[in-house]
């Protein structure tokens, strides 16, 4: 028990290397999980972990320069683990007018109100850590919202007292570890005990939210069914199917280009959209995981030819290779030694995909929410700890197909080139190096072998006219950027 305390406030001394403390924090909720020890014991652990990485998440959402989707399903995890070995409490605080309690019930509600209210506190003071909780709660149907009422609601604040007095009388022992306690022996006020705060204009946010997903998702409607054309560049080149299809290994990413619908005239950047290679039957019987149960969802769907896995505007959906390929641009990417991982690592990775079933699309691109994600954010939230480009659109943080595919030239990326292939009806597909690629993106190879975006910095001058007056002219200087990622 002594390490899992250790390794929770080990945490609060390491913010300098975000992205792997993610890890970590993983780690210290599966020790804490398979721990035998006290369910007391058990309880100060998970609550010190969870209010560790409350504290972490708020130095991550401060200085983040790229985004990890690992951190919501900590959150999810860390509060549904909190809230499952809180139950005993939970029952014996809630029944405690009914009854009469003595001191070791009593000091334990002591002890869930002031962890519950300090792990609140934590999680809803900052608006965009209170918004990240508040999506993980709705994709546990409301657990974590319901539990916060329970907990901090006017039954346990009206009951405060009472487990004061009661432990106060039975000179319960460890009474003296108790915040609560400790506050009344001291004639402090309690007033900020079995306290929730409304934050109304959370409200206001996610109507306007609302109002701009919803003419998102009207443009899409009407936007995504148009096309021209009979189909794309890549349809009926068998020939460089048959070669792309040799490149694919399980939980590779890959990417679209469809020059022949108009929706891929409205994305910013060359692709898109993207999916997951899940692995044919012998692939993913070669790597050990084809018979566990964290593919049930996906066995039936692969043996029948549905290898690739997607989001699309109208839900998750399985696709076949000889279907999906009807575009004009393929690519892909694959994270560095994701084969070599753990079977364990591996079939997290499908269990969560395996979760986003169901799920709405998220017209919001908002990669900070799970409730509905996106194509990439189904990537985003299932490979674990991996450092992903975002960039802020109207005020939210977004993970694009295009940022992941330029991951791939970025310092200390996770990803690696596999393909990039330009199809062409009258003479064949062109299989493209990863420097072409480069090029086509917005990327220089440089001498050292590392790459460097292309960009510009452009500033409006004045230029005087005789004639005319002042004449407002945009100025533009080209200049390239090594870009990061910490992993």
């Amino acid at each position: 028990m002594k390490r899992i305390i250790i390794l929770s406030f080990s945490f609060l001394i390491s913010l300098s290397a975000l992205s792997t403390e993610f890890s970590k924090f993983e780690e210290n909720l599966e020790t804490i999980i398979s721990s035998d020890v006290s369910l007391a014991k058990k309880h100060r652990a998970i609550y010190q972990h969870t209010l560790n990485l409350g504290a972490y998440g708020l130095e991550y959402i401060a200085t983040r320069e790229s985004g990890n989707g690992l951190f919501m399903e900590l959150i999810k995890e860390s509060f549904r683990s909190y809230i499952l070995l809180s139950e005993t409490y939970k029952r014996d605080l809630l029944n405690s007018s009914y009854s009469s309690i003595d001191g070791v019930t009593s000091l334990n509600s002591l002890f869930l109100i002031e962890r519950t209210q300090s792990l609140y506190n934590t999680y809803t003071e900052n608006k965009a850590l209170r918004l990240i909780l508040k999506d993980q709660s709705k994709v546990m149907n409301d657990q974590f919202d319901d539990f916060f009422k329970d907990v901090l609601g006017s039954k346990p604040r009206k009951s405060l007292l009472k487990f004061l007095v009661s432990v106060d009388e039975d000179q319960t022992r460890d009474r003296e570890k108790s915040v609560i306690y400790s506050k009344f022996k001291n004639q402090e006020d309690l007033k900020e005990f079995a306290n929730r705060k409304l934050h109304i204009f959370d409200y206001l946010t996610g109507a306007l939210s609302n109002t701009g997903s919803s003419l998102s998702q009207l443009f899409g409607s009407m936007a995504g069914p148009i096309e021209w054309g009979d189909g794309g560049q890549l349809k009926d080149d068998l020939k460089a199917q048959a070669k792309i299809y040799s490149t694919l290994t399980p939980l590779d990413v890959i990417f679209e280009k469809k020059t022949f619908k108009l929706t891929d005239y409205t994305i910013p950047g060359i692709w898109g959209h993207n999916a997951v290679w899940l692995g044919t039957k012998e692939q993913l019987i070669e790597l050990g995981i084809w018979e566990a149960k964290e593919l049930d969802s996906f066995r039936e769907r692969i043996e029948e030819g549905y290898s690739i896995f997607e989001m699309r505007r109208w839900g998750i959906t399985f696709a076949k290779f000889d279907e999906w390929i009807n575009m004009d641009l393929f690519a892909s990417v694959r994270v560095k030694g994701i084969l070599k991982r753990s079977k364990k690592d591996l079939l997290k990775i499908y269990r969560i995909m395996s979760e986003q079933a169901g799920k709405k699309y998220d017209f919001g691109f908002d990669a900070d929410t799970s409730k509905k994600i996106t194509c990439s954010e189904v990537i985003y939230l299932a490979y674990g700890d991996i450092s992903w480009p975002i960039a802020p659109i109207l005020g939210r943080e977004t993970v694009s197909p295009n940022g992941m595919a330029e991951s791939i030239y970025y310092q200390g990326s996770p990803v690696e080139f596999v393909s990039y292939v330009v199809g062409n009806k009258n003479k064949g597909a062109k299989f493209h190096t990863k420097k072409e690629f480069g090029d086509v993106m917005g990327f220089d190879l440089q001498r050292d072998g590392t790459y460097k975006q292309r960009y510009n910095v452009c500033k409006i001058k004045k230029k005087r006219n005789r004639r005319r007056g002042i004449k407002l002219v945009n100025k533009c200087l080209a200049k390239t950027r090594h870009l990061y990622l910490e992993n």
